[in-house]
């Protein structure tokens, strides 16, 4: 029984080795045959069949039995944003306030600037993404002028599927492994066999928070806001020259020499003065002690 044990954990061990335990958060890929594994996501994908959600049940074609019992549907995460002018900046965000209360969506982040022309404000907010549409021509509404506006959508479809694939090959594996433990007879095998669970049950945890992630951003789009007010949007021309373009390069140029100011006093007190006092410490002492032998020596001729 213990040779069969062993036999076993060393049988899994070049299992593991071969198939590639190591994980990458992006988008890490099952472990068992890499054509296997595009002929499933080629299936799941293109014929609208599912992912298989039992570890290690797949047909002689590789695609799994029960994958026609789940429909797993194109992931894509779509996110926005847009640069408006409004008249009314506390209205609108109270209006914004309104609107995403309305669809079920959520604010993420708000800051809010003072200056003298008005206020000016910046958003994050969250949008249920079959909602994002009517979101943002209801905020399109609220603006007297749209500067800028962009809409990105990025396909995670195969790293979803791939995941689900390595989900389920580590939850195999893990199953396996628990076998082992309750048939291990000895401390050395139980050892042996706990490594190695414990290495799978973290790569299993890792995988399924990026599953959650993918299908949280799916579900939910990001739209970043920024509202500037009429009278701050204004440009400021004498005779074709816009001092705010000049006074704006002005600040921008102060604010990156103090950001480099204030790295360079951190490097130096939190890196640079430890290590020079690491260094100066010894050799200062040297220094007084030498001189001390010096003046006594001094001191014993001229007595």
């Amino acid at each position: 029984m213990k040779k069969r044990i062993l036999y076993g954990v060393v049988v899994l061990l070049l299992v593991l080795a071969v198939a590639g335990c190591s994980y990458q958060r992006a988008a890490p890929m099952a472990a068992y045959d890499e054509g296997e594994a595009a002929v499933e996501r080629k299936a799941v994908i293109e014929t609208g069949s599912g992912v298989p959600s039992l570890p290690g049940e797949r047909t002689s074609g590789g695609v799994s039995d029960v994958a026609n019992d789940v429909t797993v549907e194109r992931l894509i995460i779509r996110n926005a944003s847009l640069d408006l002018v409004v008249p009314d900046t506390e209205a609108a965000l109270a209006e914004i306030n309104d609107v995403v209360n309305e669809l079920d969506g959520y604010v993420v982040e708000s800051n809010v600037y003072q200056y003298q022309e008005g206020l000016q404000a910046y958003l994050t907010l969250r949008i249920p993404a079959e909602k994002l549409d009517l979101a943002l021509e209801r905020f399109r509404g609220l603006a007297t002028e749209v500067r800028s506006e962009n809409i990105s959508g990025q396909d995670v479809t195969q790293e979803y599927v791939d995941l689900q694939s390595y989900l389920r090959n580590r939850e195999a594996v893990q199953a396996r492994l628990l076998e082992y433990l309750e048939e291990a007879k000895t401390t050395e095998d139980a050892l042996a066999v706990d490594t190695q669970l414990r290495q799978i049950e973290a790569e299993i945890e890792q995988t399924k928070g990026r599953i959650q992630y993918l299908e949280q951003s799916a579900a939910m789009s990001q739209v970043t806001l920024t509202l500037t007010p009429d009278e701050l949007a204004q440009p400021i021309q004498v005779g074709g020259w816009h001092p705010e373009g000049t006074l704006r390069n002005a600040f921008q140029s102060l604010v990156r020499v103090l950001q480099f100011l204030v790295d360079a006093a951190i490097v130096i007190v939190v890196l640079v003065l430890p290590v020079v006092l690491v260094i100066a410490a010894p050799i200062v002492g040297l220094v007084f002690l030498i001189r001390a032998i010096v003046r006594r020596r001094r001191a014993r001729k001229a007595s």
